[in-house]
């Protein structure tokens, strides 16, 4: 079920023997959609359907050259159908997804809040997507994820349709930020495969063209309330390019390209690390196919970027290893011997960065699968440390890592969290007293990781 809700269209249930004729394509198109079942999985208001498995693609308003691709190359768990649908199928499928969502106000209506609650949704999926998203729009997005995560635990009705209600509240938290992308970028997280970010792009890019897309992206994390700390300015930089490569349908060149026009050299750089984080999501969890990766070259496209997009792939590039090795971290060490000499180190604080959220930020076992790093151990343990400091927005399980890593070790580790609690704060004395829970022997560390 979740391979076809995260297809772009579900071609899967396509059969060979449906268009054809001299049929005009959105009259054949409609006339597939409708015969395949492709309503069963998709919202369409054109062929009144309400699937809800399925992208809604009166919301994700996919381009042709999208429909096309993905219908003739498959991928994201869907097969490819070139050999069973003709080319003159595949463009009537595709204009009529088109033509039928091009104007689509649904697209582009805002959220809007009722007193629908949670409480009063009895497995009713549409209530669902509209409670959580009351709870984002009155609450904030931040408690409607955390809610979210926990009905996911017990409902099978959220959990499997989970993504879909994530967009939603990413609509939501848009409109609860006053249409502001930067402040709802920056108050998500990646509950359910990035269905937040993908929602709060949604809304913010709606009927964007390419061409201004660039100048749209330099202004979405400016201003005085996003710039109040680093923290919440990575947070919205960060997710804006995972926006960009959603936008695109995983266009990477086109993402980084983007990326790299913005303002400094450290929203560039930052930028570029949601752009990797997105292509290097597990199958299964892509929205689209991506074609930046490689079964036999695992470091792959790290090794073939520009030097200047190296240091987030290279960071997040565990991610892409650990799921093809099946999570085999003595497998994921040699590949990350294998990279390029300069970014070897880089490879192991990703390493240290997945054995943070594959122990579920866990000290103990994040220092346990360290050692498997060997002469990197320490490569590992920094890239641990920033990220339970990250994940916890204070260094409270992240001092207790520390100390139980070997000695060697350590002064980096500390290093490491001020890197992260350095930019929960602007000020010198404000970065200097989030440092003040670390134990004295290694404060001066801190300080030297967040600047002060």
């Amino acid at each position: 079920m979740r391979k076809t809700a995260l297809a772009l269209l579900t071609a899967a249930v396509l059969v060979a023997g449906c268009g054809g004729g001299k049929t005009a394509p959105d009259a054949s198109g409609a006339k597939v959609f409708a015969s395949a079942g492709c309503g069963g999985c998709h919202t369409l208001s054109a062929a009144k359907s309400k699937g809800q498995t399925g992208p809604d693609l009166d919301q994700l308003r996919p381009n042709y050259g999208a429909v096309v691709r993905q219908v003739s190359t498959g991928g994201a768990g869907m097969p490819s159908f070139s050999g069973k649908l003709n080319k003159g199928q595949i463009r009537d499928v595709a204009n009529y997804v088109v033509d039928s969502t091009k104007n689509n106000s649904v697209a582009l209506t805002a959220f809007q809040p009722n007193h629908e609650k949670l409480s009063d949704c009895h497995s009713d999926y549409d209530c669902y997507k509209q409670a959580f998203g009351n709870i984002a729009y009155y609450d904030g997005p931040e408690t409607a994820l955390a809610r979210l995560a926990t009905y996911m635990k017990t409902n099978e009705e959220v959990n499997t349709g989970c993504h879909q209600i994530a967009h939603s509240i990413g609509h939501a938290g848009y409109a609860h930020f006053h249409d502001s992308a930067a402040l709802a970028l920056a108050h998500g997280s990646m509950t359910c495969w990035s269905g937040y970010y993908h929602g709060v792009v949604e809304r913010a890019f709606a009927g964007v063209p390419r061409s201004k897309v660039a100048s749209l992206a330099r202004k979405m994390c400016t201003g005085s309330e996003i710039n109040k700390t680093y923290f919440l300015l990575y947070q919205c930089v960060h997710g804006l390019g995972h926006g960009l490569m959603i936008y695109s349908l995983n266009d990477l060149p086109y993402s980084l390209k983007v990326c790299n026009q913005l303002a400094t050299a450290w929203d560039r750089t930052s930028c570029t690390g949601g752009v990797f984080m997105q292509n290097f999501l597990p199958g299964p969890m892509q929205i689209a196919p991506t074609k930046w990766l490689s079964k036999k070259d695992l470091l792959y496209p790290c090794d073939k970027v520009a030097a200047g997009d190296k240091l987030y792939c290279y960071l997040m590039v565990t991610s892409r290893v650990l799921p093809v090795v099946h999570y085999d971290f003595r497998k994921a060490a040699a590949w990350c011997r294998k990279a390029e000499r300069s970014w070897v180190a880089t490879c192991f604080q990703s390493f240290g960065r997945d054995a943070s959220g594959y122990s579920v930020q866990n000290p103990r076992k994040i220092v346990q699968l360290c050692k498997l790093a060997g002469s990197m151990e320490r490569e590992c343990i920094y890239g641990g440390s920033r990220d339970l400091t990250s994940n916890d927005a204070g260094p409270a399980r992240a001092i207790r890592m520390c100390l139980l890593a070997p000695a060697a070790t350590r002064s980096y580790c500390f290093y490491g969290i001020g890197t992260i609690v350095g930019g929960f704060a602007n000020g010198s004395g404000a970065r200097r007293a989030k440092c003040s829970p670390v134990p004295s022997a290694y404060r001066r560390d801190c300080y030297r990781g967040a600047a002060v």
